[in-house]
């Protein structure tokens, strides 16, 4: 994995990334940001309770790290496909979008639900803020 961004990183990314992870920063709701190409650039604390590691300790992860490590998965445990997850409807769609999924947490398996906001500045499309929250504490049965 990555290590944490440095200053100049930060000081490079679209001012919409700058002012979305300042605002994930002081919600509650676990959140994460990603960039155009649907990396992880940014999550909250909310969120690292969620996978046991705080960003920090991982920094940046591309799309297929983050998938790799933590999912999101179906109801069968197989991995979801990338163009169905809400981040990627709401870039196509230029819409907000939400989804269900299982994903790896710190605690085992977890039920989420997931919405993704698309981050749209003058320049266009600069990536998405993705907010999810736990349904229950494991696959049932």
């Amino acid at each position: 994995m990555a290590g944490p961004p440095d200053v100049a990183e930060v000081a490079q990314q679209p001012l919409e990334l700058i002012l979305a992870r300042n605002l994930i920063s002081i919600v509650s709701v676990a959140a994460v940001l990603v960039d155009v190409d649907g990396g992880i650039v940014f999550f909250n604390d909310a969120a690292a309770v969620i996978a046991g590691q705080r960003f920090e300790e991982t920094g940046a992860l591309s799309a297929d790290e983050w998938n790799a490590e933590y999912g999101p998965l179906d109801a069968d445990g197989n991995p979801v496909p990338l163009d169905e997850l809400p981040l990627n409807v709401a870039v196509r769609e230029s819409r907000p979008a939400y989804g269900r999924f299982w994903i790896r947490a710190d605690s085992g398996l977890l039920e989420i639900e997931a919405a993704a906001l698309p981050l749209v500045g003058p320049a266009g499309y600069h990536g998405a803020v993705v907010v999810f929250w736990p349904l229950g504490d494991g696959r049932p049965g």
